[in-house]
């Protein structure tokens, strides 16, 4: 990263007396969302109802226990009857659950990318709320400035009456606006807390102020291609063949076979031992619905997989550019704006104490200031909020070695 963004950056949150509080690194937020935040328990539970579906095609029809009696032949009877998949079915549902399986576990895989995003956005929006805090801060240093120079020229005859009214109105002004500022930095450090699971009452201090890197375009299209969401799409096409496999095989007949122990004679004293195998079989010309809905659903998970990558192709490569673009912007401002900034703040308020100019001059040049500094900081969120919707594009982290 550039040396002078660094320097923007320890500049705009360092430059007021923000308020202490719990310090958070950035690293430890996208941890702790990815673990916490709350819709990952549906998305849990749907990856677990998944697994359930593996074991459910396991299992076998249930076994048949028939139980016979009357005065003719066979005056009793017992047996035992199992219908049997037809080779191949059983396997094909098998696979299909397991890839379903899958499928849910790489989407929750991707619901937790979600959550890495919304807490980026959500830690560099408090990021950005105590910049702007500190701005103000430094804004009210130099209304309070402005004050007690405007005093000494009325005190001293070289000024009138007004100039002091007006420069205390602006100070008073700038405290209020200081204050609700304040506030909303309460107010963003508890939605980030309600994010990570945290208490909304502590205040949180971020610590990781740093601009995000920038990726070349072709690593990043080379890295979503295993992105969760790419490989449960994957995982679902795979689901669907199985699922048209099965349906194909279990048009054949599928076959029941039993045993039975039969008594006949006096009482039922000839014991014989009788076997047999039943044909469940498919009228020709009818029941081709499921099969036809099967090869459908193939259709269908293929379309939506295209879809979602050419999709996440446009979404990454205009996230890329907006990034690119944020940077470059954001590059400017401890370069060429700030230092500008700097320089008329001083010239402004030397220039009215030495009475060459007026006191709208120094309020000019102090709005001037906070509107720049203020800009500079919706830069750096700016920068931030679309490395997020590029990580959130690309399916997988950007940030990591």
């Amino acid at each position: 990263m550039h040396p002078a963004i660094i320097a923007l950056l320890l500049a705009l949150n360092s430059a007021g007396p923000a308020q202490a509080g719990d310090t958070l690194r950035l690293e430890t937020a996208l941890a702790e969302a990815a673990a916490r935040e709350p819709g990952l328990a549906g998305a849990q539970a749907q990856a677990e109802i998944a697994q359930a579906e593996v074991e459910s095609a396991r299992t076998l029809p249930p076994l048949t226990v028939a139980v016979g009696a009357g005065w003719n032949d066979p005056h009793w009877s017992v047996g035992l009857a199992q219908k049997l998949p037809v080779p191949g079915a059983r396997a094909a549902r098998v696979s299909a659950a397991e890839q379903g399986g899958l499928s849910a576990t790489h989407e929750l895989h991707a619901h937790q990318a979600r959550a890495r995003a919304d807490a980026r956005r959500a830690y560099f929006s408090l990021v950005r709320a105590r910049q702007l805090a500190a701005a103000g801060e430094r804004t009210l240093e130099l209304a309070r400035a402005s004050e007690e120079a405007a005093r000494l020229r009325f005190e001293t005859g070289a000024g009138p009456e007004m100039e002091l009214v007006q420069a205390r109105l602006a100070r008073a002004s700038t405290e209020a606006q200081v204050l609700a500022l304040r506030g909303e930095v309460a107010a963003t450090s508890a939605e980030l807390a309600v994010l990570l699971g945290r208490e909304p009452h502590r205040l949180l201090e971020p610590t990781d102020i740093d601009a995000p890197p920038l990726p070349s375009l072709e690593q990043i299209l080379t890295r979503a291609e295993q992105a969760p969401q790419a490989l449960a799409r994957e995982r679902d096409i795979a689901a669907a063949e199985a699922t048209l496999r099965a349906v194909r095989r279990e048009r054949w007949p599928s076959p029941t076979v039993g045993i039975a122990t039969e008594g006949e004679g006096a009482h039922g004293a000839n014991v014989f031992l009788r076997g047999s195998i039943d044909f469940d079989v498919q009228v020709p010309g009818f029941g081709r619905g499921e099969l036809d809905r099967a090869a459908a659903a193939l259709r269908l998970a293929k379309a939506q997989a295209e879809e979602e990558h050419q999709r996440r192709r446009m979404e990454i490569i205009a996230a890329h550019e907006r990034l690119s673009s944020a940077l470059a912007a954001l590059q400017r401002f401890p370069q060429e704006i700030l230092p500008s900034v700097e320089l008329l703040e001083r010239m402004a308020i030397d220039a009215y104490r030495a009475g060459r100019t007026p006191l709208s001059a120094l309020n000019d040049a102090r709005r001037t200031a906070t509107e720049t500094r203020n800009q500079a900081a919706e830069a750096a969120f700016t920068a931030q909020t679309a490395f997020a919707a590029l990580e959130l594009a690309a399916g997988v982290p950007l940030d990591e070695n």
